[in-house]
């Protein structure tokens, strides 16, 4: 079997396959960016750090400061530190509305003045404590946008899982009417050369008796005769031989309507056990004389299989309401009214008294609507089958 290459994808085919993953990729973007904004940007991320640190290490120096006990080396580096801290400060996005304020409180902790140390730990409180809370805005600024970036991702899974299973949904449900249509053709296939050959059966038979007949007689006049039955017999099965037509003649079945005198046409069946009632003169009516002849000849045939006794034919001419009418009748066993509504459609083991395969009536039938008619079942007044092929008027 050969297996499926993506050479064999139309562009349309391609896209709607990459569409999952160019949507979840868009989503994706849409979510990231603002996170990647706020979280990468030099003037939007910091720790407060900063924050943290000055305000203690001011105040270690104020208090090393005051404190009598404390050596000068004691104050130089207490004084270090917060210098330190006051130069990451100044660094810091927190501190940045600040940064005229912070020049000042470096003066302020370079002097040793107690007015200017005092005034220098009010600025740190200050500044440190609005720092905080820029610091605590930013942080929820930034669960709000991982909150978001955390839905979107969360919508894009689902949207992407929803598109992937309406993708592959209809993959499956293009398979699935793939494999049907390959059934059904199969299945047509079959039905028509079951038809086939329940339809050979008759000309080879009408060959059979014909050369039997031939080399019974010796009169040049019967010989003759026997001769064209046998050619016209020949033609038959050489037409339903044609494999290539089978489908156009017992399937999809197409006609090739022409004015055909349906008297004519009834007056062929009659035989010893078939007896025909039709209206004086010709009733013409536009139709497959091929086909219309392979109906009636089916009819007649399934009666006689089916009945011991006559069958008989008849033609009434068109109505005021419907086209003409052919009817089969005969004396057999019938069918259940369940039995009728089946045998016209699908192949059908017929339980009467001949076995069979129940192709001659569904065969009659797609011959019967593709000339215009309509073949019905019906219980026959006091027993027995009655085939009738109803004509529409156009």
């Amino acid at each position: 079997m050969r297996r499926p290459s993506f050479a064999a994808l139309g562009r349309g085919d391609l896209l709607r396959a990459a569409l999952p993953a160019l949507l979840s990729g868009a989503l994706l973007l849409a979510a990231f960016q603002p996170a990647h904004r706020a979280l990468t940007q030099p003037d939007s991320v910091w720790h407060g750090d900063s924050a943290q640190t000055l305000l203690p290490d001011v105040q270690t120096y104020v208090l090393t400061l005051r404190d009598p006990a404390a050596s000068p080396q004691d104050v130089q580096a207490s004084r270090a530190r917060a210098l330190a801290s006051l130069g990451r400060a100044e660094t810091d996005p927190a501190f940045a509305v600040a940064a005229p304020q912070l020049t000042q409180l470096r003066r302020l902790l370079r002097s040793t003045q107690p007015q200017d140390t005092t005034r220098a730990l009010r600025l740190a409180q200050t500044w440190t404590l609005a720092a905080q809370r820029q610091l605590r805005a930013r942080r929820a600024e930034v669960r709000q946008v991982l909150r978001r970036m955390e839905w979107m991702v969360t919508l894009s899974a689902l949207l992407t899982g929803l598109l992937g299973t309406a993708l592959i949904g209809r993959a499956l449900g293009h398979a699935r009417q793939a494999q049907q249509g390959r059934l059904a053709r199969e299945t047509q296939h079959r039905q028509a050369l079951g038809m086939a050959a329940h339809e050979l059966r008759r000309p080879l038979q009408a060959l059979l008796l014909a050369t039997d007949a031939l080399r019974a007689t010796t009169n040049l006049r019967a010989r003759e005769k026997l001769l064209s039955v046998i050619e016209e017999q020949a033609a038959h099965l050489a037409a339903r031989t044609e494999l290539e037509r089978l489908d156009g003649m017992y399937v999809n079945v197409v006609a090739a309507p022409q004015p055909t005198d349906l008297a004519t046409l009834v007056a062929e069946v009659e035989s010893a056990r078939v007896r025909v009632r039709r209206p004086r003169g010709e009733v013409m009516w536009s139709v497959d004389s091929a086909q219309l002849r392979q109906v009636l000849e089916n009819l007649v045939e399934n009666a006689l299989r089916y009945s011991a006794g006559p069958v008989l034919v008849t033609l009434e001419a068109a109505g005021p309401a419907q086209g003409p009418q052919l009817r089969v009748t005969d004396r057999g066993p019938g069918l259940t009214p369940a039995q009728r509504d089946t045998v016209l459609t699908a192949p059908h083991p017929l339980p009467r008294a001949a076995g069979g395969r129940g192709l001659g009536l569904p065969l009659a039938h797609r011959l019967a609507q593709a000339n215009g008619a309509q073949l019905t079942l019906h219980e026959a007044p006091g027993g027995g089958l009655e085939a009738r092929v109803t004509f529409a008027r156009p």
